[in-house]
């Protein structure tokens, strides 16, 4: 995310005292080691960060969704989430603290990198949103329609999430398909 929001990583390292080295080693170390990357049960998280801030099951027909959430002492008001759906499917993800309210978007321009969650802008109303596009390990692509601010025309743009955390916003210069709108598995 360094490379994505550069503005806002210096902020931040700079606030936690690291610099872009350190990034670098934590990164190698995070893809290339026993990282938390590699967990696939809560209670390694447990193990390797200590107990939850909150955690909690949910049922959803015959699956139990497990999650627990951390704060990041490092970044006020973001949350570390690890979610389980039975055995195989496991989500990790950036959520605002729950106690926070999100921050109110009004148009396009408002959404600059790390703004908002995925959550955040799906219940955002700048839609209609029309695909989802999973990218796995480097996060997901959602299409959607909106105002564009220097005409004033609607036209079709993308949101890049990376740890569920938006990472930029750029407009659609050409759809080759058409688009088929997919429901979203809300949690």
């Amino acid at each position: 995310m360094c490379r994505s929001a550069p503005s806002q990583a210096e902020e931040l390292l700079e606030r936690v005292g690291a610099t872009r080295a350190d990034t670098a080693t934590a990164e190698a170390r995070w893809w290339y080691g026993d990282a938390t990357n590699n967990f696939t049960t809560l209670a390694e998280y447990v193990a390797a960060w200590g107990a939850a801030d909150s955690e909690h099951i949910e049922i959803h027909g015959n699956r139990e969704i497990r999650s627990a959430r951390w704060d990041l002492s490092f970044w006020p008001g973001m949350q570390f989430e690890f979610r389980a759906v039975g055995p195989c499917h496991l989500l990790h993800r950036l959520l605002r603290s729950p106690d926070l309210r999100a921050p109110q978007w009004d148009s396009i321009a408002d959404l600059t990198p790390w703004s908002c969650t995925e959550e955040e802008f799906l219940d955002s109303g700048l839609g209609p949103f029309a695909e989802d596009i999973d990218l796995g390990s480097s996060g997901h692509r959602i299409e959607f329609d909106a105002v564009d601010p220097g005409s004033g025309r609607r036209r079709p743009y993308c949101a890049l999430f990376d740890w569920g955390l938006l990472q930029s916003v750029e407009p659609v210069l050409m759809r080759l398909e058409k688009r088929i709108p997919q429901p979203r598995l809300r949690w």
